[in-house]
């Protein structure tokens, strides 16, 4: 039995790490890790479409309200305060802009990639006089909110670093990709190299691991396929911030949802991972490859991101192909 379990392992991990040894960016790990102070504590947590009896706005009109740029600017004024209330994504592209903005001072990303890079949520205004919003996988901010691997597969589009990942397999027959395909045991996973692995700053999708809390496969699922009655994505997006002395895994993001949304939002939180079934990792190495995003309109689509709304779950071959992972 030992051996069969090592050779799982094994399976497991030739496909899910590459070195990260020496392929780091401080001064952009610093810079994003900086720019969550300049976002508010909590401000609450919604993903609602309409404004309530808890929140006055939406998460999409504080982005819409943070990003202000008009046609001849040469870059954008972001107020992490008008960015509430939030959800995770929201969180994640929020800081990702913040600290773009922190890092170029000399300008190298172009007017035109800021534009590209505004959040199109529906809300008419001079760069967008039609009032357009962008689906998951459509345009820039349609890539940050999308299902999976999203940051990953945009860093990868732009060629401005790289992502590890990892997978501890899936517990149930039913959504196992292949048959030798095995669950790995707690300690084989806290053991994972990916734990050690990951840089203070690099962006991190969690894939939550609802086996023991829920009975279901969830974390193994990649995407929404819109089927009633299949298992989903149970995900979130956030930054990493390290791993706490007792070996839970530290994150920033929009954290909720909860009893007491209102209360909710941006701030730290810690899971073991054990909580996690599987993760993506994306490290920035070259901020300067956002001016790329002059390419990549506001009706842009990334198809692979754009199908994990409601169309199709992804395969963990298909995210190692879209996130450019070895």
């Amino acid at each position: 039995m030992k051996k069969i379990i090592t050779l799982c392992t094994l399976l497991l991990l030739v496909v899910s790490v590459v070195s990260a040894q020496g392929r780091v960016n401080w001064q952009w790990q610093r810079t994003i890790v900086a720019a969550i102070d300049k976002f508010p504590s909590r401000g609450g947590y919604y993903t609602g479409g309409r404004p309530n009896a808890t929140f006055a706005k939406t998460t999409w009109r504080g982005l819409h309200d943070a990003y202000q740029m008009r046609p001849g600017d040469e870059r954008p004024r972001f107020d992490p305060m008008q960015a509430r209330p939030s959800f995770c994504s929201s969180a994640t592209y929020a800081l990702l802009v913040q600290a773009l903005l922190d890092y170029d001072k000399n300008g190298v990303i172009s007017a035109e990639a800021w534009r590209n890079m505004k959040p199109y949520v529906g809300i008419k205004d001079s760069l967008n006089p039609d009032g357009i919003g962008q689906d998951d996988g459509v345009g820039f901010w349609g890539r940050c909110n999308a299902n999976g691997p999203a940051l990953a597969v945009l860093v990868h589009e732009l060629d401005a670093g790289f992502s590890l990942t990892a997978f501890r397999g899936a517990k149930n027959d039913s959504v196992k990709e292949t048959p030798g395909e095995c669950y790995l045991t707690d300690e084989e996973w806290r053991a994972h190299p990916i734990w050690r692995q990951a840089v203070r700053g690099d962006l991190m999708k969690i894939f939550w691991n609802r086996n023991e809390t829920r009975g279901h496969d969830g974390g193994a699922i990649v995407g929404y396929d819109g089927v009633k009655g299949h298992l989903q994505e149970a995900g979130h997006s956030v930054v990493f911030l390290g791993m706490s002395n007792d070996g839970r895994v530290v994150y920033w993001s929009s954290n909720g949802p909860g009893a007491d949304p209102a209360h909710m939002g941006y701030s730290v939180a810690m899971c073991d991972p054990t909580a996690i079934q599987r993760v993506v990792f994306t490290r920035i190495l070259r901020p300067e490859q956002f001016d790329r995003v002059r390419d990549m309109g506001p009706t842009d689509v990334n198809q692979y991101l754009y199908d994990l709304n409601g169309r199709a779950h992804s395969t963990t071959s298909q995210l190692l192909d879209a996130i450019g992972a070895k």
